[in-house]
């Protein structure tokens, strides 16, 4: 008997939502097993999961899946997972059994119907953060050009970055905090419809804030959702801080959003609805998301400010890339932070 994913388990979440730190958290279970990265070439080797040739955007229903041709893929794409899967120690699964997946890309904010046909006892976590914070760090992704997605794609703010939602060539030519905008509302919106679809008992809405703010909570209450017991050593690492994310790009600071002040202030009315509508998915207990605008009085900082916001990587200097990463991870800086220069 071939080895069986047994009930994976997939972070959904909008771009730079802290989706990163949240899979590197869980990841450090002895009870799941992932690919150690986001899975977008193991997706997208296939055509009709790829917005290059044969997709129009990374918004996928379970429609490739039906039919012979659909079966194929299906096999395909649950094998090259099975292939690639790693514990938390960087050891192969046994050749049979049963392993619990752990799998985490912004675009399968996109991609839930298809991935609940591909899997249909998969479990789902919805990671929300704090719509400022979160859109002006999709805009400073951007500026970065260190999270392209698409270089073919042009657009007036560089080649395309990030998810690409349906409706995006619209957007080509839009100013960038419109475009953050319209790929935090684009993640969410289709994340709350499709998961509205999916058994009450197979999915739940955390916030990114109670992470940083204790995330052996957190991990403890997504152990008893995912159905794993906390092994000791997952646990006795929760004591520490947590090491930054391998996708860091700035370091962490209070009301970082501000730079981006007057954007966020003119973009309020159409990003306000869905934060209302996302409080209510939350989990009993989880602390809301704040729904108060930004000041009227707010502007955005100059470039010449924003640039010289302190920048984790420039503060790095010349580091091996062997080395320990920086950041604290314990990685390689080449298998950290080392991916982003």
């Amino acid at each position: 008997m071939p080895l069986l994913i047994d009930r994976p388990v997939f972070i959904m979440a909008a771009p730079r939502s802290c989706s990163t730190l949240l899979f590197e958290t869980m990841s450090r279970s002895a009870h799941l097993w992932s690919i150690g990265d986001e899975s977008h070439q193991l997706i997208e080797q296939f055509p009709p999961l790829n917005p290059l040739a044969e997709a129009d955007s990374n918004r996928v229903t379970a429609e490739p899946l039906q039919g012979a041709i659909g079966e194929e893929l299906g096999r395909s794409l649950r094998r090259a997972f099975a292939l690639n899967l790693r514990d938390r120690d960087g050891a192969r699964p046994p050749p049979e059994g049963s392993v619990r997946l752990l799998e985490k890309t912004p675009k399968n904010a996109l991609r839930i119907p298809f991935l609940a046909a591909l899997y249909p006892d998969a479990l789902f976590i919805h990671l929300v953060r704090d719509p400022k914070e979160n859109i002006a760090s999709i805009i400073d992704a951007w500026r970065s050009r260190r999270f392209v997605t698409y270089p073919t794609i042009a657009t007036a703010n560089g080649p395309w970055s990030l998810l690409l939602p349906p409706g995006w060539r619209d957007q080509l030519q839009a100013p960038l905090p419109e475009v953050a905008a319209f790929q935090w509302r684009s993640a969410n919106q289709h994340i709350l419809d499709d998961l509205a679809t999916i058994p009450r008992e197979r999915r739940c809405t955390v916030n990114a804030s109670e992470l940083l703010a204790d995330p052996r909570a957190l991990a403890e209450r997504l152990c008893r959702f995912i159905d794993i017991p906390m092994d000791d050593k997952f646990a006795t690492g929760l004591l520490q801080p947590l090491p930054l994310s391998m996708y860091t790009l700035h370091a962490p600071q209070a009301d970082k959003w501000r730079r981006h002040g007057g954007s966020m202030h003119r973009l309020w009315p159409q990003i306000s609805p869905l934060i209302h509508r996302l409080n209510a998915a939350l989990d009993a207990g989880t602390p809301p998301l704040d729904a108060d605008a930004p000041p009227a009085d707010a502007v955005d900082a100059s470039p010449e400010e924003i640039e010289q916001t302190y920048d984790l990587h420039s503060e790095m200097g010349d580091v091996g890339r062997n080395s320990p990463c920086p950041c604290g991870s314990g990685r390689r800086f080449k298998a950290c932070h080392g991916k982003l220069t």
